[in-house]
């Protein structure tokens, strides 16, 4: 007997866009660096790396705006409410925002934190995650 495929789901504040991502999320991380702070107007961001193929817009997705950054990286957001949903810097993968998930397991945590270098000073993190200077290291 097959066992069926996780299927997660994520929409914006005002339900316009919906995705899905089928199969296992990837890691959960903070990021702390100055693009991720603007955009969600917080000490940081967290986020979920999916493979490109088996993530899917199932509506809305022709009322997502996209911004570039000057490091390259293509934020999506619905330019109804303003959620931002993903970035994309690597055409094989898209980093979804978790707080955009209708669906995750509520036990999950996160797992590192990067870009620490541009932490705010009046944060502190410590959950004893590991902590990296930029982004984390390929093992």
């Amino acid at each position: 007997m097959q066992s069926r495929e996780e299927r997660f789901e994520g929409s914006c504040l005002c339900q316009r866009v919906l995705y899905r991502v089928l199969g296992p999320l990837g890691p959960m991380e903070n990021c702390y660096c100055t693009d991720c702070r603007k955009a969600h107007a917080a000490a940081f961001g967290t986020f979920i790396d999916v493979p490109e193929a088996k993530f899917s817009y199932v509506r809305g997705e022709n009322n997502l705006e996209q911004y570039e950054t000057d490091n390259g990286a293509i934020r999506s957001f619905c330019r109804t409410c303003g959620s931002l949903l993903t970035w994309e810097r690597n055409p094989e993968w898209v980093t979804i925002t978790v707080a955009t998930l209708d669906t995750l397991p509520m036990e999950r945590k996160p797992e590192y934190h990067i870009f620490v270098r541009s932490k705010v000073p009046w944060y502190e993190i410590q959950d004893g995650c590991p902590q990296y200077e930029t982004i984390k290291p390929e093992v």
